[in-house]
């Protein structure tokens, strides 16, 4: 029988996680092991989109293991065909990579930019512009693009030829450009500092810049993907279509995938052993991912996800409205988050585990939701309950 104690004994410190073990969890409720009851408001940090122990997942993860386990990049296996056609079919897409993780899916994306621009521009277009307040991985290249303090502390020498620029400022945009600039990289909808959209004046001026310097669009959307924002991907939201699409989390449901969506004309830059992989595109993978883009991407159920949106607004203004306690709430459908005005968040986190509520912190003033996209009306009302419960303790 493990116990906290292990947990500090034996794991690597990079988390600080909550003092209790969970042991098991359904739907979007999660049970400890003293079988203490959760209501979720994270879902794995928007990746269990179809909630926690999904039965039909499930059925297909028992078959296809069944079936085949794992096999090799060496050879062709049907699932991850059938994922990648059906992920072209429903997007800009030509052409699928698939990786692990959304830290690979950034780092596969940034190499087949500069290689594009190597084969078909000339080798020295390889700088790449980024953003502030993004966050695209924690691998060094990752913390490289993002350029956050807190991220990248004691971790030099960062890789090199990358540009930052203050996110949704269109003022001297055009000096972070150059004729080296071979990709644009950002995230339609970040989450650092609360749930931040882009400015559509800002997307529009970052497509004349980049087509004006033959730059590529890079979006990021390991979280904002796969139904979270209320669209299969936020990219249809904003008037843009990127050249590279990175993609992760929600794909599987929490088994582990990532990939890049691209065009014919990019992926026909990359030759065999220019990039690879050895688990992605495992047939359990994309065969669980291939039921959750079914699932996902009907206009039915992507509607469901802005009507559960609105109705966690209306209670959290509603909240506000008697208490005062927030300085701002901002959402991207199902993405949510909760500026305080005095509390403090780890006070409120902590309050609310004990009270039976899962949340996250964004920043050391935001708290944030991501909970399954299929989270029942009653739990939100329930979830909600017990945040305000814990916000009156702590007033």
């Amino acid at each position: 029988m493990v116990n906290a104690n292990d947990y500090t004994n034996y794991m690597v410190p990079f988390y600080a996680p909550e003092d209790f073990i969970v042991k098991k969890a359904k739907g979007s409720l999660v049970w400890d092991a003293n079988n203490k009851k959760y209501i979720d408001f994270t879902g794995g940090i928007a990746v269990t989109n179809l909630g926690h122990s999904h039965n039909e997942l499930i059925k297909i993860m028992n078959q296809q293991s069944k079936n085949l386990w794992h096999l090799s990049n060496l050879y062709m296996n049907s699932p991850s065909i059938e994922l990648a056609k059906k992920l072209c079919k429903k997007t800009f897409a030509d052409k699928v990579f698939f990786c692990n993780s959304g830290a690979e899916s950034i780092e596969a994306s940034i190499k087949i930019a500069r290689k594009y621009c190597a084969t078909n521009v000339n080798k020295n277009k390889n700088e790449i512009l980024s953003f502030t307040s993004s966050f695209h991985g924690r691998t060094l290249l990752g913390i490289a693009l993002a350029k956050a303090k807190h991220l990248t502390d004691g971790f030099a020498p960062l890789p090199k030829g990358i540009t930052n620029h203050t996110y949704n400022d269109i003022d001297k945009l055009e000096d972070a450009f150059s004729e080296k600039t071979a990709a644009v990289i950002l995230e339609l909808v970040q989450w650092q500092s609360g749930i931040t959209k882009a400015n559509k004046k800002f997307i529009a001026k970052v497509k004349q810049l980049s087509k004006k310097y033959n730059a590529l669009v890079i979006i990021d959307e390991v979280q904002s993907g796969v139904g979270r924002t209320g669209t299969f991907f936020a990219y249809e939201q904003f008037n843009i279509t990127p050249d590279i699409l990175c993609f992760a989390k929600g794909m599987a449901n929490g088994f582990p995938i990532g990939g890049i969506l691209t065009s014919n004309k990019i992926s026909d830059s990359m030759t065999v052993g220019s990039h690879g992989t050895t688990f992605g595109g495992g047939p359990i993978a994309c065969a669980i991912g291939s039921r959750v883009v079914d699932i996902i991407s009907k206009k039915a159920f992507l509607t469901k996800v802005l009507s559960k949106e609105k109705r966690l607004i209306k209670k959290l203004n509603e909240i506000n409205l008697s208490y005062q306690c927030f300085n701002e709430i901002s959402s991207a459908g199902l993405w949510i988050s909760v500026e305080l005005a005095s509390i403090d968040v780890d006070d409120l986190i902590k309050l609310s585990h004990k009270n039976g509520l899962m949340v996250l912190k964004a920043n050391a003033t935001t708290i944030r939701f991501s909970p399954s996209l299929i989270i029942e009306d009653s739990l939100i009302d329930n979830g909600l309950e017990i945040f305000e419960k814990s916000i009156l303790q702590l007033q």
